[in-house]
């Protein structure tokens, strides 16, 4: 058995001769010039090792690079593509015989990555991708049980990715750290990492921890206590917190994340989100908040020549077209145009374009409102629809807040049917075709005391003293009804009715809804006594019929009456007055014959 003793001495031998030489003798820092000559050829690119190529054989297979460039393509604005300060990677060697890849180290730290996009088309990558390599569809195909990945030692730090557009601003996209260790197959292994993502003039910062698991498959990725903290600078937006865990199955296509916590600035809340993209993509989302106010995130009311060419451009919603959307949101107190509203309720689909809100109600100023909704995004410009029922409404501090108008209050029941097309601003209101009817009980029209009004009038005629009555000016009523239409901007009442116990009103009119004009021809009319509105026990005018104009804006409306007719009517009552004194004293005479 001594021939077996030397042979296996010789192989030893042989083996370590070998491994000296390579590690001793064998430089692969000769080989610089050779391969910045190949990578030259193959790509007319520069590439530049301006440090030592260090490698290890056993146990393990590794290298080190350091001071590492590959030029972009020559014109090209920063002159580098690729900038490489540091790469170490070693994998273990007797596993990867038998096609298990362990890598024990992957450090980089300091790489930059420009990817620049010229005005011609032209791009970083033109040139370092083979077509034949494109061109192939073939599936890859992996034996059963093969090539289960393991990580022990993984750290990045500083790689920087700038994409820049020549004439646009430059985005970038800065990890600044990635670490993770420990990592095998099946099992759970800690990981964090801090990105900074910058497109001027916004700027994203994240920090992330989890736990990472890969299934020996490598097809399903898990990441339990999933932290997310992102700050912004730049937009409305400060801070988004997230406490999640997500699965991504990759051989289904499918992801799925939960949101135990979501914190956005001052909004809490929950969610889940689950997106298939096998095809197209099937987005479900499922959001909880508690209290959500918009007026943070709307933009400052700033008229540039950008917002101006915008507001003249039709948007493009081309990318609902993309994918498909099922939402559910619910919201206990929402703040949004001013108006409160609580208990949000909403389902929202999206079928490649085809947006229908199928149903929303919320709780409005101890009202409920409930509504439908359909935009057609199938085609440009957009249509759309939507049905609205509000009932039992506080109607004086919802105007006050939605819309700054203090005119009218009561409890107020609307029902709003519309239809129209396109999204231009100017064209909104112009475009819109809505029939609808209002109802409401137990309010008062405010700026104005009608019956006051007509008092006044008659005292003038009479060169009498007007009342000075210093209450609040306002005309109560028992109800308001009327039916309304909508055409290119103009809404139109014509059935206007108002009854209280001192007062009758009738009449028709309009409100423009791009000038915010209103034109009102009313008849107005006293009942028997006015005196809850400042009148005496009887009134002479009961029962007269007056003719009311109201005209102005909705901030500002004007009433005025037309004190020709009142004139005219007092006139008529002293002639009456007059034939039937006369009358009296003619049959007085006729009495004495």
């Amino acid at each position: 058995m001594n021939w077996l003793k030397w042979l296996l001495a010789a192989v030893v031998g042989l083996i370590a001769v070998t491994v000296f030489y390579l590690l001793v003798i064998f430089d692969l820092n000769d080989f610089k010039a050779e391969i910045t000559q190949k990578v030259e050829q193959q790509t007319g690119r520069q590439l530049q090792i301006a440090g030592d190529i260090g490698w290890t054989v056993y146990p393990s297979l590794g290298v080190s690079l350091s001071d590492v460039t590959l030029s972009n393509p020559e014109g090209f604005v920063p002159e580098q593509m690729l900038e490489v300060s540091t790469l170490v990677a070693a994998v273990a060697l007797m596993p990867l015989l038998n096609k298990d890849l362990q890598i024990q180290q992957l450090h980089l730290d300091g790489v930059t990555v420009n990817l620049v996009t010229a005005k011609n088309g032209k791009t970083s990558m033109d040139g370092l991708t083979s077509d034949k390599a494109a061109a192939s569809d073939q599936p890859e195909t992996t034996a059963p049980g093969s090539q289960q990945l393991q990580l022990e030692d993984v750290s990045i730090r500083n790689l920087q990715l700038n994409r820049i557009t020549e004439g646009s601003p430059t985005q970038s996209l800065t990890l600044k750290s990635f670490n993770l260790t420990d990592f095998k197959a099946s099992e759970w292994a800690p990981l964090d990492f801090e990105l900074l993502v910058k497109s001027d003039p916004t700027q994203l910062e994240v920090k992330g921890s989890a736990q990472l698991q890969l299934s020996n498959n490598n097809q399903l990725v898990q990441l339990k206590d999933f932290v997310l903290d992102t700050e912004f600078q730049g937009l409305p937006l400060k801070q988004l917190v997230l406490e999640t865990d997500l699965k991504l199955a990759l051989d289904k296509k499918q992801l799925d994340w939960q949101w135990q916590k979501l914190e956005l600035d001052d909004i809490k809340g929950s969610g889940q989100l689950a997106v298939n993209y096998a095809k197209q993509a099937v987005i479900k989302l499922d959001l909880k908040l508690d209290e959500v106010d918009t007026a943070a995130y709307m933009a400052e009311n700033t008229t540039t020549a950008e917002t101006e060419a915008a507001a003249s451009t039709e948007p493009d919603l081309a990318a609902l077209r993309q994918f498909d959307l099922d939402l559910k949101l619910a919201v206990k107190t929402l703040k949004a145009a001013g108006l409160h509203t609580e208990n949000l309720q909403l389902v929202l689909t999206n079928k490649a374009g085809l947006v229908q809100i199928q149903n929303a109600s919320a709780d409005l100023y101890d009202g409920k409102v409930v509504a439908k909704a359909t935009l057609d995004a199938r085609k440009t410009p957009v249509s759309y629809s939507f049905n609205k029922q509000l009932s039992g409404l506080a109607l004086r501090p919802m105007l006050i807040d939605g819309a700054d108008i203090d005119l009218l209050s009561g409890t107020a029941k609307l029902s709003i049917e519309g239809k129209g097309h396109s999204l231009l601003p100017e064209q909104l209101k112009k475009n819109l075709l809505a029939n609808g009817r209002f109802e409401i009980t137990d309010g008062s029209l405010y700026g104005v005391n009608i019956a006051q009004m007509i008092r006044n009038a008659k005292a003038t005629l009479k060169n009498e003293a007007q009342s000075t009555d210093n209450t609040e000016q306002k005309t109560d009523f028992s109800s308001l009804t009327g039916n309304f239409h909508l055409t290119d901007g103009v809404l139109t009442n014509p059935d206007l009715k108002m009854a209280a116990p001192l007062l009758r009103l009738a009449g028709k009119g309009s409100a423009n809804l791009l000038t915010e004009a209103l034109d009102y021809q009313l008849s107005t009319a006293l009942v028997n006594t006015s005196k809850g509105q400042g009148g005496k026990e009887k009134d002479d005018l009961a029962g007269v019929e007056i003719p009311l104009k109201i005209s102005g804006t909705m901030q500002e409306p004007k009433y005025s009456l037309d004190t020709k007719a009142l004139f005219e009517t007092q006139l008529k009552d002293k002639v009456e007055t007059q034939k039937d004194k006369l009358k009296n004293k003619l049959l007085e005479k006729l009495g004495g014959l």
